[in-house]
């Protein structure tokens, strides 16, 4: 299909085999449409900003964040728009792959919290799983987008998520948000809606006058009457039990949201450590990890910025795949080599011609396969070699064993075939360097400690005076034990008690959290 939009006068094409050369027609008809939806808007921008640029005599390349967390020129995204999608929470993942390198971990969940979603991903032995075909919105009204891209799961849990009571005295958190005009009803800004933000100012884990480093006052009193009149009268159960209400319950959903990228894809949450970023996600990362049996948490440098690190972090990348249907047992690799060698050569042109110069570039290949008879596939990553060799008893190997993973059982005896090959081309470019921070002369914390104050733990302790620390007090070496608030400005660690807090060489704080055995 081609589509053209018209809006203030420039025309804007799109054609789906610019796109994607996979078959699926509607998915494809579906994927062209929405970037001839965004494409004029997204093009006005990339245009401005780019003019913008000039004007102020910027010396280096405007690189675009994909939805695979690579990089791309502007030209190539004011054509292909639709990968930008999800491109924020992308580049959070790979800000997570590259922490996880620093720190030798191998498995992470990378965990997104901000004012209106919380979002997760996973890195499985060092590499981020991603998806080539996602549904976004609801089932029923929900429109499917066949590109490439860091399997993100979502659900509408965040700071500004509003609690309600619904038929049958039920509350619910979210999806709705009071976003940020007006926003929660602690800002002050009009907000007469009680939020999850709310709920942490009345149970103590926000504190009012360090919100923002102390820019942003918060009303606690305000706060406390709209959970009083919206979810406690109603429930006819105290207000600080309201509060905690509302927090277990965003808890719950964001537990759900970690599992569906893990346990729906045949992966142990348990195996797994949490990194937890956004403004909010040090807020709730050791709750939602108890509720998992996770039992470590790292929260990174900046926790509230560290999307953006993660694009800073990014590579140039280019992902290409062609539909060919062929068995296994009678692959023609002849036209295999031919199809890799194309999207290689294409890529690498591509990506040079991004970095305006030379640049070390690999490549990945893998393959949609599926048993015969079956109507979808799985990706596998195939390494090079036994395409080289006409391995095919490897490659089979390879499908049974991700086929294992994903689904829980596999089939050795049976026939397997190829639907499409892929390749992803990767150009690595400069990134700035994870630096380590001063090591502390005393493991106490009390240098970094700023206040003690009632914060509410609901089944995990109750009303406890808890020590706040600020964490650019911290150094490499400290140990905090919970109950403890770790103060930065854009966002709040809550330390639950029975926690332990360690900061590493790095300035991450390393939680290992109290889970059931």
């Amino acid at each position: 299909p081609i589509i053209a939009t018209l809006t203030a006068a420039i025309l804007f094409v799109t054609a789906s085999h610019e796109l994607s050369k996979e078959y699926r027609e509607f998915e494809r008809t579906s994927t062209v449409a929405a970037n001839a939806y965004v494409g004029p808007r997204v093009q006005h921008y990339l245009s401005e900003s780019n003019a913008f640029l000039a004007e102020a005599g910027f010396p280096g390349t405007f690189l675009i964040v994909q939805s695979t967390g690579g990089l791309y020129d502007a030209a190539q995204a004011s054509r292909e728009c639709i990968r930008m999608l999800e491109s924020g929470p992308a580049a959070g993942v790979i800000g997570t792959r590259r922490l996880c390198a620093a720190m030798g971990l191998d498995n992470a969940i990378a965990f997104d919290m901000g004012g209106t979603t919380a979002k997760a991903g996973v890195i499985v032995d060092g590499v981020e799983l991603t998806s080539s075909n996602v549904l976004i919105g609801g089932y029923a009204e929900g429109l499917p987008i066949q590109i490439p891209m860091i399997d993100i799961e979502e659900v509408g849990t965040g700071g500004g998520s509003i609690a309600r009571v619904v038929a049958g005295h039920a509350l619910r958190v979210g999806p709705e948000s009071a976003g940020a005009q007006p926003g929660p009803v602690s800002y002050g800004n009009g907000g007469t809606l009680p939020t999850v933000t709310d709920a942490n100012v009345v149970l103590g884990r926000l504190a009012p006058d360090l919100f923002l480093g102390g820019e942003m006052p918060l009303d606690r009193d305000g706060a406390a009457a709209a959970i009083a009149e919206h979810v406690a009268g109603p429930l006819g159960i105290d207000t600080i039990q309201a509060a905690d209400g509302i927090i277990r319950i965003a808890v719950s959903q964001m537990a759900n949201v970690v599992k569906r990228v893990t346990t729906a894809r045949g992966l142990d949450v348990r195996d797994f450590a949490m990194v937890a970023y956004g403004g909010a996600g040090p807020l709730h990362a050791t709750l939602v990890a108890r509720e998992l049996q996770i039992g470590r948490v790292v929260i990174p440098n900046a926790p509230g910025h560290f999307s953006a690190y993660g694009m800073l972090v990014s590579n140039l990348r280019r992902d290409f795949v062609q539909t060919l249907f062929a068995r296994l047992d009678q692959a023609p690799f002849d036209a295999f080599d031919t199809v890799f060698a194309g999207m290689r050569e294409r890529g690498e042109a591509e990506i040079r011609a991004a970095a305006g110069g030379p640049v070390a570039v690999d490549f990945v290949q893998s393959a949609d396969m599926r048993y015969v008879g079956q109507e979808h596939a799985v990706e596998v990553t195939i390494a090079r070699e036994l395409f080289d060799t006409r391995d095919i008893a490897g490659i089979k190997r390879r499908f049974d064993e991700v086929h294992q993973q994903r689904y829980g059982y596999a089939s050795p005896d049976e026939r397997a075939e190829i639907v499409s090959l892929r390749v992803s081309v990767v150009g690595e470019i400069d990134k700035p360097n994870l630096a380590p921070i001063e090591r502390a002369g005393d493991p106490s914390p009390e240098v970094a400690l700023i206040d003690r104050r009632p914060v509410e733990f609901g089944v995990l302790g109750g009303r406890i005076v808890t020590p706040i620390y600020h964490r650019d007090r911290l150094t490499a070496g400290h140990v905090v034990e919970g109950p403890a608030l770790i103060q930065e400005y854009a966002s709040t660690t809550v330390v639950a008690p029975g926690d332990r807090v360690t900061v590493d060489a790095l300035g991450n704080l390393q939680i290992e959290v109290e889970t059931k055995s």
